[in-house]
């Protein structure tokens, strides 16, 4: 018989403890909650408390949900080097560097879901020139194909094609004096590429791996991606007109998002609105030309960024370009790390795991900057990493789907780890965060449920505790319901993912000693106790709301109000 959840935390890692229904996705948390607000107000004085140290020009932050705004603040000026310089507005627009990316992997979805693209087709299907090096250096690695190991869009997409970060690749003359030569065009000594030299560059170098072998960074990667959406798009148009990356975006993710600050070239009708940093000014004026624009050439505000974030954490906003079924699928790892337990790669996501409030892993998706000072050839490439973080300006925006509230982070200066930022608003917002869903939790779910109409005693306790939510008796027309399904203590009650509807978590039918599987077994067992009345006998589900609140249990036709 499966005992229940133990207190001792060594034994306690072997179960499987379900983290509380995602209430805060249709129904966030309010400023107005006490614990919200003290969470709030200290990364309020934090990054006030940062900026005033001197080594950022500007500073863009906003905490958001699915449905508005905890926290909206801008700091400094418009533009460094003048004196009498605009003050940042939430409309300031700064270069985006690699939060660029984000925005192809969107416009991907957006035409996977018009039936356009796969994700799993082949780059050459799109951009009938692609072709690749499939062969090693040495001599013994020379026998692959590129029909046997075709590079598709999901591997450009997630970093997995093998191609290098920034190519045409700069030549080290000076190696092993020196490393200059390496890093991203123009700091490499080559100008931003076109389509053709990207694409002469990639039939012609080495892949740093495999297609499919393990994740490298590839700027030109997502270039490529660019590349191949616009031409799919094209193919799919009636007149087969070429188009732009840029003008793709425009037409298909910044218009219908409303998204007016979105661009990405300094103009004369915009750059009044452009963030000028001190470090690289220059950088506001470089136009990175088609084939590196998709990897780092956009412009955008806090205020778009909030939209996007918006739109990512409620996939039925009006506004939003993604069903849910393509948002949940975007939010999915490709590559998990063997070398550690705590990062992931996704479709152009970066994941990482942070504890929560009762010290369990949730996943963060990351789009950010690499700091230049953590590269390990400094300081011959600290130019080019600078520029790699596209001069002075530095971005972060990092989504929590398990509580549905992101932080964006726009900056420009010297400073560069927006990274460190984020992670320092997440570790002092997420206990607010914790705290309000499951007060949430506990209003919606637990409490004493009874049908006094029964002929026998009905009754379920439901209680939240550490982050999860527990049905701690569970009698059914007298009889034991928990007993019955083979436990002794209280059992989890685990989201099916649909609102106000929950399974419990008992683990598979006559297979309770598995407790060394981890989640496996409860994992199995969310459909393994079979059915009466059409419905899972493990399943419960509510309605209603306040006084008229009801518990139902639809295996057998049961209704509870809570007591």
């Amino acid at each position: 018989m499966r005992q229940a959840l133990p207190n001792d935390a060594d034994e306690g890692r072997w179960y499987c403890r379900p983290f509380l229904p995602n209430v805060f996705d249709k129904t966030p948390p309010s400023i107005d909650h006490p614990a919200i607000r003290r969470g709030v107000e200290a990364v309020n004085e934090y990054f006030a408390t940062r900026f005033t140290q001197g080594d950022i020009d500007s500073l863009s932050v906003a905490i958001v949900t699915s449905s508005g705004l905890l926290l909206e603040r801008n700091f400094g000026a418009l533009r460094a080097n003048e004196s009498n310089s605009p003050a940042t507005t939430s409309h300031s627009m700064y270069r985006l560097a690699s939060i660029s990316k984000l925005f192809t992997a969107l416009e991907g979805f957006v035409l996977e879901q018009k039936g356009i693209i796969s994700w799993e087709d082949p780059v050459n299907k799109y951009l009938k020139d692609f072709k690749y090096r499939p062969d090693g250096l040495s001599p013994h690695n020379r026998n692959a194909s590129e029909a046997a190991a075709p590079i598709t869009l999901l591997q450009l997409a997630s970093h997995m094609s093998g191609l290098g970060r920034d190519w045409p690749p700069g030549i080290a003359t000076g190696w092993p004096h020196d490393a200059q030569g390496g890093g991203p065009p123009p700091m490499n000594g080559l100008p931003f590429p076109s389509r053709e030299s990207v694409l002469e560059s990639i039939a012609g170098h080495h892949l740093v791996s495999p297609p499919w072998f393990y994740p490298s960074y590839s700027n030109t990667g997502i270039g490529v991606l660019g590349l191949a959406l616009a031409a799919a798009s094209s193919m799919a148009a009636s007149d087969d007109t070429p188009i732009t990356h840029a003008d793709l975006m425009k037409r298909e993710v910044f218009e219908p998002l409303g998204l007016n600050d979105s661009h990405f070239l300094a103009t004369d009708a915009n750059r009044h609105l452009v963030v000028v940093p001190s470090i690289a000014p220059e950088v506001a004026d470089l136009d990175f030309l088609d084939a590196m624009n998709p990897a780092g050439g956009q412009f955008s505000s806090l205020a778009d960024m909030i939209t996007l974030t918006e739109t990512i954490l409620d996939p039925t906003h009006p506004k939003s370009l993604l069903s849910p079924y393509t948002r949940n699928k975007w939010l999915r790892p490709v590559y998990v790390f063997e070398e550690d337990d705590w990062t992931e790669i996704g479709l152009v996501w970066e994941i990482i795991k942070a504890k929560d409030s009762h010290g369990r892993l949730r996943k963060i998706y990351w789009k950010r900057e690499l700091p230049r000072y953590l590269n390990p050839l400094l300081p011959y490439i600290e130019m080019v990493l600078a520029v790699g973080n596209v001069g002075g300006y530095h971005s972060a925006i990092a989504i929590h789907p398990g509580t549905s509230y992101g932080i964006v982070v726009l900056m420009a200066g010297e400073y560069p780890d927006t990274a460190k930022l984020v992670y320092d608003a997440f570790e002092l917002l997420q206990p607010a965060i914790d705290e309000a869903l499951a007060d949430a939790a506990t209003a919606l779910y637990a409490g004493n449920w009874v049908d006094d109409t029964a002929d026998a005693e009905t009754v379920a306790q439901i209680t939240a505790d550490r982050g999860t939510l527990y049905i701690d008796r569970f009698v059914l027309q007298g009889a034991d319901a928990l007993k019955t399904l083979g436990t002794d203590g209280r059992v989890a009650l685990r989201s099916t993912g649909w609102r106000d509807e929950l399974r419990l978590d008992t683990g598979m039918a006559g297979y309770n000693g598995l407790k060394h599987m981890g989640c496996y077994p409860y994992w199995n067992g969310q459909d393994n106790w079979g059915i009466r009345n059409n419905a899972a006998i493990n399943a419960i589900y509510f309605t209603g709301e306040g006084d008229d609140r009801r518990l139902h249990v639809p295996s057998l036709s049961l209704v509870m109000k809570r007591v």
